[in-house]
């Protein structure tokens, strides 16, 4: 499943159940993205995966909706660009993806 098939936003409940996923280079375009449009209230840290990829959780897509802290960053995007590049995934699955400290 991709963002694509998500309504956004999204309730917390949903969201801490589930776990974006992208590339390093849509990590970069989102870091662009949250340079010229967010806040210092709200700042995704996706954290690296053991194939390559970044993960967060999607929590953050519950802050894109009117009035959101992330909101000025998600209007700004290009959502036919990034809606079907970030695959969403369970959180579980995710976090199974983590590297294993000390190794």
């Amino acid at each position: 499943m991709t963002l694509a098939d998500i309504a956004i936003p999204i309730s917390y409940e949903d969201a801490k159940q589930l776990a974006l996923v992208f590339t390093p280079q849509l990590a970069q375009r989102l870091a662009e993205l949250h340079a010229e449009h967010g806040t210092t209230n709200c700042v995704p840290m996706p954290r690296v995966l053991t194939d390559g990829r970044l993960m967060l959780c999607a929590d953050v897509l519950t802050e894109v909706g009117e009035g959101g802290l992330l909101q000025g960053m998600w209007e700004a995007a290009d959502k036919a660009m990034l809606l079907p590049a970030v695959e969403v995934i369970p959180w579980d699955e995710a976090v199974a993806l983590l590297p294993v400290e000390g190794e």
